[in-house]
């Protein structure tokens, strides 16, 4: 995820909130509850796993991207710094530090409540 993100602000795709907003809202919200092997297994249906294995399983002998990391120059370490502390909104390493312990205490409470 990191090369592939890298690339994207890299080429103006989007910006570092953009795919920041795109794994929360995303996998993110799936991920906090169950893992990629839980994930694909609904993702196979009725049959589950099984199916997943058979459809998706011949794909893994081919290269899933050829995307090497791209050169993290000059330009582009100020872009992702000029664009992450533009997202942060000024609000303090410490801040945003506890605001992150405090959301996963609560989500580690909420997946509690699902007993899963």
């Amino acid at each position: 995820l990191w090369r592939e993100s890298l690339h994207i602000v890299n080429k103006n795709i989007a910006s570092t909130q953009d795919l920041d907003k795109a794994i929360h809202f995303g996998p993110g919200l799936r991920w906090a509850l169950m893992g990629n092997f839980l994930s694909y297994h609904l993702a196979g249906g009725k049959k589950g796993m099984k199916h997943t294995l058979e459809q998706f399983g011949p794909t893994l002998k081919i290269p899933w991207t050829k995307l090497k990391a791209p050169n993290l120059t000059k330009k582009l370490s100020n872009k992702i710094i000029r664009e992450t502390k533009k997202q942060s909104k000024g609000v303090s390493i410490n801040k945003l530090t506890n605001i992150r312990d405090n959301f996963i205490v609560d989500l580690l409470k909420l997946k509690n409540k699902y007993k899963f």
